[in-house]
């Protein structure tokens, strides 16, 4: 049986396995007007780090009362912990590896259909404003394309009358840089929380203060953006979901495959089809994100699609559609072969270049880094810390997420796990056949040095494929 045949018959077999868990998404297809479609992308931002999802000091109220009249998801994940890949897997429905844009800054190719084209079959008018990081490629398939999140209304008030809408608000907030100035009441670095993999100094306090800043501005402008779909009768009748396009921008965040990089906040508002203030534990995968805003507009996800509509667990969280989830990283910067599976418990990865370690410029621009290599150098990092360093990696991981949620002890050579190692081992390899994927013998060249942190070579934009030549 070919790899197309086989996703077409695995695909008809979910279908119909799932097909009694969606009754929400049956009424909402064929009845009435289509929702208006609102997707709001944080960028780097971590899933521990809203109020709803129980961090103590970060200010989103607004986030907050979204998550209050919908459905919050606590165990969403990206398919990679990289702005401009995970952003093109939710747009096409696809993993990275298998849409030819798999590393950073790399545009889809000429031919690739992307959400707001599907979309306009069903006669919505589109619109991005804000980051989109697809290329022209995918900003040619949206009627209106602002730069500016901040210029949604303008957008929004350029739309045709009678018909329903989809509009992506692509927020550059969390990212970094950081500034003093962001918001007139900043959030005191002695409120920080410090992960256990960073050091808990006054520059990663600072840092970390910056960061809720910006994700604090992110939220009172979603405010702004519910106000106005109250004020135009417009909330009853509008789909919002939320969600980030990676972890936090710190390091052993972003950038990685541990829950702190591809783990993310995950909400869904659908007034009349998600139940408000209910929290959904299932797995879910951005790669669900376009089949299932397809099926809420009444349209069909396309056979190459990899992920799932999800359209049931929005009526039902209790509900599930998948037992994993499937990760990768790519080119960020360093080059990098990584792909990983999780289940609602246990985590594995797979390093295909486990000599060298990986990270990407921003982070290691910032002072989080710094003072875990001044530490490093003092021999004052703990044991958990250093793993960050660790040269050669180990060609396997696998992490018990619910008694290490770090992911710091690797139990891949533990025999008490003899039977999950292979299980998960097996399904990874699974899906990379049926998706295609590339060998991690396949590499570009990288652009950044991993000791000095200066950038060389081609410093902008996609990668150069490499030469052979370190």
């Amino acid at each position: 049986m070919s790899t197309l045949d086989r996703r077409s018959f695995l695909g008809s077999l979910m279908a119909a396995a799932f097909a009694g868990a969606a009754p929400a998404t049956a009424a909402a297809r064929g009845k009435g007007r289509p929702p208006n479609i609102l997707l709001l992308i944080a960028d780097d931002l971590g899933d521990r780090d809203l109020g709803c999802y129980g961090h103590p000091t970060i200010r989103t109220e607004n986030i907050d009362k979204l998550a209050a009249t919908g459905v919050r998801f606590t165990n969403a994940f990206v398919t990679t912990s990289s702005c401009s890949p995970s952003r093109t897997t939710m747009f096409t429905g696809r993993y990275p590896h298998a849409t030819g844009a798999e590393s950073l800054h790399v545009p889809l190719p000429e031919g690739t259909r992307i959400l707001p084209d599907f979309l306009r079959e069903k006669k919505y008018w589109s619109a991005n404003v804000g980051k989109l990081h697809l290329g022209p490629v995918g900003a040619a398939q949206f009627d209106m394309v602002l730069d500016s999140e901040w210029d949604w209304k303008q957008a929004l008030d350029k739309r045709p009358g009678g018909r329903p809408f989809f509009m992506a608000v692509g927020f550059h907030d969390p990212h970094r840089p950081y500034q003093q100035d962001t918001l007139p009441d900043p959030a005191a670095p002695s409120d920080a929380e410090v992960p256990p993999y960073l050091v808990d100094d006054e520059a990663t306090r600072a840092e970390l203060a910056g960061y809720y800043d910006e994700v604090t501005r992110m939220d009172r402008e979603i405010g702004r953006i519910e106000r106005w779909l109250s004020e135009e009768k417009l909330t009853d009748s509008t789909l919002v979901v939320f969600v980030s396009d990676n972890g936090m921008p710190f390091p052993r965040a972003k950038g990685s495959c541990y829950d702190s990089g591809v783990r993310v906040p995950m909400i869904v508002r659908w007034p009349g089809n998600a139940p408000a203030g209910r929290v959904c534990r299932s797995l879910i995968s951005t790669v669900d994100l376009a089949p299932s805003l397809l099926a809420a507009a009444g349209a069909e996800a396309t056979a190459d699609m990899h992920g799932r509509d999800a359209t049931g667990m929005f009526a039902d969280p209790d509900s599930e559609i998948r037992d994993y989830v499937h990760v990768e990283r790519n080119w960020h910067n360093h080059d990098d072969n990584q792909r990983g599976v999780r289940d609602a418990r246990f985590k594995y990865i797979h390093n295909g270049r486990p000599r060298v370690w990986t990270s990407s410029s921003d982070l290691m621009s910032s002072e989080s880094w710094t003072s875990l290599l001044e530490a490093r150098d003092r021999n004052e990092l703990t044991a958990e810390q250093m793993r960050l360093f660790m040269v050669p990696r180990a060609a396997e991981e696998l992490y018990d997420t619910e008694n290490d949620p770090w992911e710091f002890v690797n139990l891949a050579g533990d025999q008490n796990y003899a039977a999950v190692l292979p299980r998960l081992r097996r399904e990874c390899a699974r899906w990379r056949q049926d998706t295609d994927d590339y060998p991690p013998g396949r590499r570009y060249k990288d652009n950044l040095d991993r000791f000095t942190r200066k950038k060389y070579g081609k410093t902008s934009g996609a990668p150069e494929p490499y030469d052979g030549k370190d």
